[in-house]
Formats: structure tokens, C-alpha cells, sequence
């Protein structure tokens, strides 16, 4: 893996935890209901799987 891949891999992992945390506290906030702060929490927890699965599809793709 060259700097470049780091960086971009970097980049794509950060644009996901972004995005879920955005959109999964958004949703529960305004559509679900939630209190901001349950819905925060929700979003964090979003954005932690979408890293979590980030990575393990790498590893995956790698092989190792």
C-alpha cells in the first residue's frame, strides 16, 4: 500500500463515519423522535459500525 492508498482509504473511512453520523442523527432526531442527545448517541454508534465495516471490507479485499 503506497501513501496515496492511505490516503484515500483514510478519506473514504472518514467520508463514512461523516455521512452515517449526519444522516442516522438527523433521521432519529427529527423522523424517529428521539431527544438530540439519544440521537447523537445513535449517530455515533452509525458511524462507528460504518468504520468497523470499512475496515473489515478492506482486510477482506486485501486478504489479510
Amino acid at each position: 500500500m503506497t501513501n496515496a492508498d492511505a490516503s484515500a482509504d483514510l478519506g473514504s473511512t472518514l467520508g463514512a463515519l461523516v455521512v452515517a453520523f449526519l444522516l442516522v442523527t438527523t433521521a432519529a432526531g427529527t423522523v424517529l423522535g428521539f431527544n438530540w442527545t439519544q440521537a447523537v448517541l445513535l449517530g455515533g454508534l452509525a458511524g462507528v459500525v460504518a468504520v468497523a465495516s470499512a475496515w473489515l471490507t478492506e482486510r477482506r479485499a486485501t486478504g489479510g
